[in-house]
């Protein structure tokens, strides 16, 4: 059946709290990498989802190309990141992860395995599963609708 009301609002008043609580930790953990909250997420983006140009990544990520635009220009300024023709679109450059970027993806993700498996110690493997495919799951439904309204 449906989900209940008060399911649904817990689950999606626990998210701000977990993420500023997890870019928290980030930040110390990552303090001497160089990279910034917004700029971690990007590398993170390009490594997951792969290349894509300034307006492909402001998409996944929900924000204005501007403000991807600049995060990119950071990124591609640290040697992290450089960019490629786009053979789709002659004016779109596609951003791609340099071998450093590459280098600076694994040592993030080494660290937050390292870090958040030492916290988690005591917790069901079930439920963070089932808690993971939850928020999949919401983050479908919400870019769904997202990706009806920018195409109206």
């Amino acid at each position: 059946g449906p989900i209940p009301a008060r399911d649904v609002l817990a689950l999606v008043n626990e998210i701000p709290r977990a993420f500023f609580r997890l870019s928290a930790i980030a930040d110390d953990l990552f303090a001497d990498l160089g990279v910034g909250g917004p700029e971690r997420g990007v590398l993170r983006d390009l490594f997951v989802e792969g290349e894509a140009s300034a307006p492909e990544v402001a998409r996944r990520k929900a924000v204005t190309r501007q403000a991807m635009q600049t995060v990119l220009d950071r990124l591609v300024a640290k040697g992290l990141v450089r960019t490629e023709i786009n053979p789709r679109h002659k004016r779109s450059k596609k951003y791609v992860l340099t071998q450093a970027g590459i280098a600076a993806c694994v040592e993030l993700q080494r660290r937050e395995l390292e870090k958040i498996s030492a916290l988690m110690k005591a917790a069901s493997p079930a439920d963070y599963a089932a808690a993971a495919e939850a928020l999949a799951s919401l983050n479908a439904i919400l870019a769904a609708d997202l990706d009806q309204r920018s195409s109206v």
